[in-house]
């Protein structure tokens, strides 16, 4: 009966409320900013003249792309407030048409929409210095629509998809616009002409189930191989399909399981189950949580670091401060040992705090700075540093910085009459980083993180005893040498030192919760 409750409710409610909620790309301005420029762009699919508003960053380095898809019934033309985003931080900004409103066969979903949006980005690439490693697409409602079809579709190598409050599947929205009646209409009309065809020479549109199925990106297929180094941010407002807007949230949960399904169906912890999705429903209700503010974050919820769903308290709407915030993201490499290998090491924990930067982890188990540990040379990062700068630089396709966290074990009881040698090689490292071409080519800034304490001898075994008096010598030198190298240095050894007993269980590695505190630091550091 609840679920009866539920739907029964949903109905009535949005048959009085109309599309006043505004998404966050729309402005009170009039006028395009005067440093947008109108451009005309020949389609590569049919020869047609295809307008765009494009913005050209002023530095003369290369500066990321942002491309912003315009909503449903919208076209080019409407003022987006992220232009003005995109010249505030001097991004390249591209602002297509895509064939304009959704009410006609060739628009809404159709292969010359993707190809029009392609189009528009290598317009962009050959009359802009953008950075092509960095290339970011936008999209609201109808734009959000398009942002998913160009995630299931587009062939450029996208470094971010953002998707707020977007319809994922034309079939069920358009039974849900049934169910809201005359206010509604609209959408049907523009639904049927999609997809059967306009209302020419006595024809008379109908909604074609089968083409809508083909137009919805919830039923393609995901490219998993040309997205696993993409991110997707999909945002959901609780609201949205019942007091505050027009597309139920629901399309935005039921697209992100699919998307996390087809990377991997095994995981099933982290899909919203049916029971969840009506707890939500219950929420537009009941108001629970209670004292939500307009806008706050409900729920997050991740796989891994490739698709993020985001559920907050508001409508059909963006939340201003984050509409960027997957270009805002940066790319990091990160050479560690055990701490930063396992799975609730350190660096997924970062990754947990900072999904939209890119992180790639060459942490292993027995990693050093500069020994042949257990007679293993892939234990050596001077050995192997050069073929993780060019694997780095292959996945993230830049680099922003580099953290360094090791000396542990470079401190274990085989290499004590070696001691003295670590400092010097950490020196020879960031040496070789620094003459490196990948470094050359990108200068990222390097960070060294002290090695966590070691418990007294009474607490470890035999091969790691003399270890916390080896890492207390270790710990001023480390710190020396990257002040001397010109890097930054992070001490997480003095602040876990007093509590260590707490968060290690074995003296050598951390608990989850000490690898948390880990985590915090570098991000309280501001060092991201």
């Amino acid at each position: 009966m609840k679920l009866l409750e539920i739907l029964i409710f949903l109905l009535m409610v949005q048959t009085v409320f109309s599309q006043s909620t505004q998404t966050g790309n729309d402005t009170a301005k009039k006028s395009w900013p005067v440093e947008c420029n109108r451009v005309e762009i020949v389609s590569s699919a049919d020869k047609t003249i295809q307008p765009a508003y494009f913005y050209r960053a002023k530095s003369g380095k290369p500066r990321p792309l942002v491309v912003t898809l315009h909503q449903w019934s919208s076209d080019y033309s409407k003022v987006d407030g992220v232009a003005q985003l995109c010249m505030d931080n001097d991004y390249n900004y591209i602002h297509p048409d895509f064939r304009g409103p959704n009410n006609r066969p060739e628009a809404c979903g159709s292969p010359l929409v993707v190809k029009d949006i392609e189009d528009a980005i290598e317009y962009a690439i050959q009359n802009a210095n953008v950075d092509t490693t960095s290339l970011h697409i936008v999209g609201g409602s109808g734009g959000g629509f398009a942002t998913l079809l160009c995630y299931m579709k587009i062939k450029h190598q996208i470094k971010t998809f953002t998707a707020w409050v977007p319809i994922t599947n034309l079939v069920d929205y358009y039974y849900e616009c049934a169910g809201r009646r005359e206010k509604y209409g609209k959408y049907m009309d523009d639904l049927k002409r999609a997809t059967s065809g306009l209302p020419e020479n006595g024809f008379v549109p109908w909604f074609n189930q089968e083409e809508a199925v083909k137009r919805s990106p919830v039923f393609m297929d995901t490219p998993i191989a040309q997205r696993k180094n993409s991110k997707l941010f999909i945002y959901a407002g609780i609201h949205d399909g019942c007091l505050g807007g027009d597309v139920p949230f629901t399309h935005s949960l039921k697209f992100y399981n699919k998307v996390v399904s087809d990377f991997d169906y095994s995981d099933q912890k982290t899909l919203f189950s049916a029971d969840e999705m009506l707890r939500f429903m219950d929420w537009q209700i009941t108001g629970e949580p209670v004292n939500r503010e307009h806008l706050a974050v409900l729920l997050e919820r991740r796989y891994e670091d490739k698709v993020q769903l985001t559920l907050f308290e508001g409508g059909h709407e963006m939340i201003p401060g984050r509409i960027l915030d997957g270009v805002k993201g940066r790319n990091i490499l990160v050479l560690g040992d055990s701490n930063g290998a396992i799975a609730e090491g350190w660096v997924n924990q970062l990754k947990e705090e900072r999904f939209p930067d890119f992180i790639y982890n060459t942490s292993i188990s027995g990693n050093t700075i500069g020994f042949d540990n257990l007679g293993n040379k892939n234990l050596n990062t001077l050995r192997q540093v050069d073929r993780y700068m060019k694997d780095a630089d292959q996945a993230l396709n830049g680099m922003d910085k580099i953290f360094i966290m090791l000396g542990s074990n470079d401190c274990k009881a085989v290499f004590n009459d070696s001691l003295k040698l670590v400092p010097q090689n950490m020196k020879t490292l960031i040496e070789k980083i620094k003459t490196h071409p990948v470094y050359q080519k990108y200068h990222p800034e390097i960070f060294i993180i002290s090695p966590p304490p070691y418990a007294s001898d009474d607490k470890l075994i035999e091969k790691y005893k003399g270890g916390s008096e080896r890492i207390a010598w270790l710990f001023p030198r480390l710190k020396k040498t990257a002040e001397e190298e010109g890097c930054r240095f992070i001490d997480i050894y003095s602040k876990l030192l007093p509590v260590w007993d707490n968060v290690s269980e074995d003296g050598i590695h951390l608990t989850a919760p000490g690898q948390k505190i880990i985590a915090d630091i570098v991000l309280i550091g501001k060092t991201i």
